[in-house]
């Protein structure tokens, strides 16, 4: 408000954590409302806007897809690494949803412990080709799996990186973000400071 003085007409808060939403609403919207700057929306966390489609991991780890290039378009929401013993794995990968698995290719303990849980996409790093049975699991459940050549550390960089872009080619992210702000979203307050009249 310091900086754009009259031309800042409001301002809508964003990626709110659920645990959060609740204090956003009874102390930081009043707050800037007494300081005469409208809240025009506050928008929860959505999982899926953070969300990356398992064809933009293709193209962003440069990956060889090894099945079921036609459900690239996946939304993964979360990452986890299968670098432990199976048993301690399975526990950890029940707990994800919508993951990308990253294991090691020499690991087919892992990676069939992964495709038994709720996995959009399993990474297999090394440079070493799975086992056919892999391979036919992977088909029997319809989950990608992709090939890379870089190490699990740069791997798992690369796909951080990715999450929470909302990539506008998505149509799935744009559905999600039109609901939103028509739930969220004051756009009759907008339009009102905006000095326009509403669409009959």
């Amino acid at each position: 408000k310091q900086r754009l003085g009259e031309s800042l007409l409001g301002v809508l808060i964003n990626d709110i954590p659920q645990d959060k939403l609740s204090r956003v609403k009874t102390t930081l919207k009043p707050f800037l409302e007494r300081q005469e700057i409208p809240v025009l929306g506050m928008m929860p966390r959505n999982n899926l806007l953070r969300s990356v489609s398992v064809r933009e991991l293709v193209h962003q780890l440069q990956a060889n897809v090894l099945c079921c290039p036609d459900r690239l378009d996946l939304m993964v929401e979360s990452l986890t690494i299968g670098a432990m013993n199976v048993n301690a794995a399975l526990k950890y990968l029940r707990k994800g949803v919508n993951m990308a698995v990253v294991t090691g290719g020499d690991r087919p303990d892992l990676q069939m412990a992964a495709l038994e849980t709720s996995t959009h996409c399993l990474i297999l790093t090394g440079q070493v080709q799975p086992q056919a049975v892999i391979l036919r699991r992977a088909e029997e459940f319809e989950i990608p799996v992709l090939s890379v050549d870089l190490d699990t550390l740069t791997t798992v960089e690369i796909i951080d990186n990715s999450f929470g872009q909302v990539h506008l080619h998505e149509a799935i992210k744009v559905e999600c973000m039109q609901q939103m702000m028509n739930e969220y979203f004051d756009i009759e307050r907008l339009i009102k400071l905006l000095g326009l009249k509403p669409a009959l």
